[in-house]
């Protein structure tokens, strides 16, 4: 069941293609405008530059090579949201709606799930065989589970909730995301045969709907269901907040965390816990899904 909100006039935003750490700092200065109540709720829709992305208690160390983002060019954040590592590139549809507690519901399990339906919906019109996949990842069953995208989410309870999520539109380049993610210390590479059966994308049962057409579709179907909306752009307060946050994100000591953070594994080969991809079960068989600890930030 998708959620169910009163009509209110959103603003939706496309930042562009931008690397990561301004994606993530545009995404929280919102955020903190939002929970001020100084901006209206926002739908942001980012264009990455590749970047691997890390949860906000995964290790750095075990979960990412450091060496290899470097040769392919890959930028490297640590995220406000808990989860595992996530590669993003100019593969990936990337959103994030971002809104007060009274039009967005801080319950994770809820939101989590009204958030994916929608995505859903939005696949399934355009004849992809989507469905949801407790707690937060888009499958399709092609002859067995696929993952297509996930979802994540960040909360100040009783003020103000962010909903990521991702949907892959087509596979890019696996090898580079392989190269540089590692799960528990251990490199990808031998495993790869495996990783490509358990990966899909929009364009293998949609060779036809470019981005752009999977991002307008997805702005239908979310509206159907939030309401009014109008283009607009970041203010400039927001602008200059952004610039602020992304000077701290930059900030070696955050991206790289603390050496007693777990090993997380990369988010795809998960659902619900258990390793999609059996010859990486002995490096880490199960993962447990984040938790709202995990979600809730000051």
């Amino acid at each position: 069941m998708v959620m169910s909100l009163e009509k209110y006039i959103w603003r939706v935003i496309e930042l562009g293609r931008k690397d990561g750490i301004s994606n993530i700092a545009a995404e929280r200065a919102i955020f903190d405008y939002v929970t001020a109540g100084k901006s209206p709720p926002t739908l942001l829709l980012t264009e990455w530059e590749p970047t691997v992305s890390l949860g906000r208690s995964q290790n750095y160390r075990l979960d990412v090579d450091e060496k290899a983002c470097r040769k392919h060019g890959v930028g490297i954040v640590r995220r406000h949201s808990g989860g595992q590592a996530v590669y993003i590139d100019e593969g990936y549809f990337v959103f994030s709606a971002i809104a007060s507690t009274k039009k967005l519901t801080s319950d994770v399990t809820y939101l989590r799930k009204s958030f994916c339906d929608i995505a859903v919906e939005t696949l399934n019109k355009m004849n992809i065989p989507a469905r949801f996949y407790q707690p937060d990842n888009l499958v399709v069953m092609d002859p067995y589970h696929k993952t297509l995208g996930n979802s994540g989410q960040v909360i100040r309870p009783n003020m103000a909730v962010v909903a990521q999520g991702s949907i892959r539109h087509h596979i890019s380049d696996i090898d580079i995301m392989l190269d540089v993610l590692k799960v528990n210390g251990h490199k990808l590479q031998q495993h790869t045969d495996e990783i490509r059966s358990i990966l899909t994308d929009t364009v293998s049962y949609n060779p036809e709907m470019d981005k752009d057409s999977l991002k307008k579709s997805f702005i239908d179907i979310f509206f159907s269901h939030k309401g009014r909306y109008e283009n607009g752009r970041l203010t400039y307060d927001e602008m200059e907040k952004a610039k602020d946050i992304a000077e701290k994100e930059k900030k070696s000591e955050w991206i790289v965390g603390d050496d007693s953070y777990h090993s997380r594994g990369v988010c795809y080969f998960f659902l619900n816990g258990k390793n999609l991809v059996p010859s990486l079960n002995e490096f880490l068989a199960y993962n447990e899904p984040s938790t709202v600890n995990d979600s809730i930030v000051k």
